[in-house]
């Protein structure tokens, strides 16, 4: 009998292979575009550095930037968008009210500038997302402090002005840092004046640690011999700064708003020995350790950007996305796609490998979801990429995923919910029982819809008929009448994200109408 002898390359091939199969043929993972999940995450990305969604010019009032920003808010939200992930600090600035750093150029084409009437990006944002039933999380770059030197004046009490000495300087940039004690003191200061003042779902960071390039070398030698902390290695040593500062964030949130979910944005590829891939290596050139931050649990979520066709050359979609699937436990995985540059009509990838990858995620075991970069390509509906999405994927509404990692809470139900119709409409309003201890707090309800003598399944997301934010009293159905032919029922969900055991049966009445 002759002897089959296999290279490695062609090992790691059949392992890949039979890694996806399993995946595939897993039964949790039975879910299909024509059988949607309950609770899945649909997220966008709203860039505001370099305005790319964002407001879509730096002089733009505060009454066209209020406007712009509701109608790029619906347009996401009738795609079927649940998550808004925010940017908020593009370079050491702000896009809210802050004390601790300035205005953000890219808002008012002034660092330091505040916008007009007062106007707030932030609580702007997070008032017509919970609107909408949607979630909001802060984006934040967190080392970043200058993109391009000189692109613009910078303000008197910009970190580059004030803290020259946190400084790492390139020959085109300027990042705060990662091993200095006080610039880790620095960005917790400036995340917690926003989980202090803000009613955020989320914090969430993208993967701009340290430069893509050049390569650090010895800009932060320095710094190292200074603070080594016992860590004898600096490539070591630079992973250990972005890790602390991560388990210091967590620690951060957990101890002031703990239903507020945690992710980072890593690039694609840690090491290219993990799923036989041949592209940049974050872990070497980043000092990006996601598998850090899972193992020791401080990440709620980690949504890796896998932007490149499933078929790549070098960073197949289809051999990254199994391997992150086994190793992100027991933090939720979701997946970063570049829609803009799929969807653009000089792009290479084109639509149909964007819905094969759309696919893959919903068939695969342990994946809990999508997240598009930019919004614009769902703002622009570039190819009718919206229409697809919802007509195939996300026709009915999905509740956000529940995390592992947090703690589960039951919520109370409401006291009493009215329902009447109006100009083919419906009108349901609320009055909420009392919460008698903190894990009964309601974060949102949930309206279903059930036809009349059938059984009430909760399980499937076609009976869900919208979704209110908990600083709500009422929601409005618009263009849906029928309150004679269905039974309506409100349960609630927690902050963090738990359904009601419970439901309130919806009351009809022909209250008067102000």
């Amino acid at each position: 009998m002759n002897k089959l002898t296999l290279n490695s390359r062609q090992r790691n091939s059949i392992v890949h292979i039979l890694i996806f199969a399993i995946l595939i043929l897993l039964p949790s993972s039975l879910h299909s575009q024509s059988i949607q999940p309950k609770r899945e995450m649909r997220g966008a990305w709203i860039a505001t550095v370099n305005n790319i969604d964002y407001p879509s010019a730096k002089n733009n009032g505060a009454w066209q930037n209020t406007v712009e920003l509701r109608n790029m808010l619906t347009t996401l939200h009738n795609a079927g968008i649940n998550t808004i992930f925010f940017q908020v600090r593009t370079e050491c600035d702000a896009l809210y009210k802050s004390s601790l750093e300035p205005w953000s150029y890219w808002l008012t084409g002034k660092q330091g500038q505040a916008p007009d009437s007062a106007f707030d990006p932030l609580q702007a944002v997070i008032e017509e997302s919970h609107k909408l039933g949607m979630e909001l999380h802060a984006w934040f770059n967190p080392y970043r402090a200058e993109k391009a030197i000189g692109n613009y004046p910078l303000s008197p009490n910009h970190v580059v002005k004030r803290h020259p000495e946190w400084l790492l300087n390139f020959k085109d940039s300027r990042i705060l840092d990662p091993g200095l004690p006080a610039v880790q003191d620095f960005i917790i200061d400036v995340l917690s004046d926003v989980i202090n003042h803000y009613d955020i779902d989320g914090v969430h960071f993208d993967d701009y640690f340290y430069p893509y390039g050049p390569k650090v070398s010895t800009e932060d030698s320095a710094t190292y011999a200074k603070y080594p902390r016992g860590i004898r290695n600096i490539d070591d040593w630079r992973r250990d700064n972005i890790n602390s500062l991560m388990a210091r964030i967590y620690s951060t949130i957990n101890n002031t708003k703990p239903w507020v979910k945690f992710g980072i944005s890593p690039f694609g590829i840690v090491e290219n020995k993990y799923a036989n891939t041949g592209g940049f290596e974050s872990y070497h050139i980043l000092y990006c350790d996601p598998l850090n931050w899972i193992n020791n649990r401080i990440v709620d979520y980690v949504l890796p950007q896998l932007y490149w066709e499933m078929e790549h050359p070098k960073a197949p979609f289809a051999k990254l996305l199994p391997w992150w699937a086994l190793v992100t436990k027991p933090s939720l995985l979701f997946v970063g796609h570049y829609s803009s540059s799929f969807l653009t009509t000089k792009s290479k990838p084109n639509m149909e490998d964007l819905l094969a990858q759309l696919t893959m995620v919903r068939t695969t075991a342990n994946v809990s979801g999508s997240v598009f970069f930019s919004a614009k390509s769902l703002l622009n509906n570039f190819r009718g990429f919206n229409d697809s999405l919802f007509n195939k994927y996300y026709s009915s509404i999905a509740l956000p995923p529940l995390y592992p990692t947090k703690a589960q809470r039951i919520p109370v139900i409401p006291r009493e919910v009215f329902l009447y119709e109006r100009n083919d409409s419906l009108h349901f309003r609320w009055s909420n029982s009392e919460v008698r201890a903190p894990f009964e707090q309601v974060g949102w309800y949930v309206i279903y819809r059930f036809k009349k003598n059938t059984a009430a399944d909760f399980s499937d997301p076609a009976n869900i008929l919208g979704v209110a934010h908990c600083s709500a009293t009422e929601m409005v159905i618009k263009s849906c009448p029928g309150t004679g032919n269905y039974t309506y029922v409100v349960t609630t969900l927690s902050k963090y994200g738990d359904e009601s055991t419970q439901y309130r049966k919806v009351i009809t009445t022909p209250l008067a109408v102000e």
